[in-house]
């Protein structure tokens, strides 16, 4: 059985891959905040309930269609761009210092702890899900 063709646990495994690319680009303005002209980087914000309503079908503006779907990050999807690959943009809000960097060390670091703890609350709720999933196929812990 494919777990991500239950909603619930695709958009889980979205939300940590979209979780992964952000420390990434937050890993990158943080080795690049003291170079003279770096410009701050950020993902496009990711709408996690919306992602479920979409992959459920239940959402009121999408009626559940069949789509194409990529099965790999590295395929083209039906728009022409890459599959579940978020958008990087220059961060707009930034100060810029004197020497034109635009990251600010300490809320770089407040972002990175903020996905670190989206990324564990995405992380508990797989394993309560998957608990949940053995409780019904009655391999689960008896409690």
């Amino acid at each position: 059985m494919d777990l991500t063709s239950i909603p619930l646990m695709a958009a889980m495994k979205k939300r940590m891959q979209w979780l992964h690319s952000n420390q990434s680009v937050l890993s990158q303005n943080v080795a690049n905040a003291d170079t003279p002209g770096y410009k701050g980087q950020k993902l496009e914000r990711q709408d996690f309930s919306g992602l479920v309503d979409d992959l459920s079908g239940s959402s009121k503006s999408v009626k559940p269609s069949m789509n194409m779907r990529a099965s790999q990050a590295g395929h083209m999807t039906a728009g022409g761009g890459m599959a579940d690959k978020a958008d990087i943009v220059e961060d707009k809000d930034a100060e810029e210092s004197p020497t034109g960097n635009t990251v600010v060390l300490e809320e770089e670091m407040i972002r990175v702890a903020d996905n670190q703890m989206e990324y564990g609350m995405m992380v508990n709720l797989y394993k309560k899900n998957m608990g949940l999933l053995k409780i019904a196929l009655g391999r689960g812990g008896g409690r």
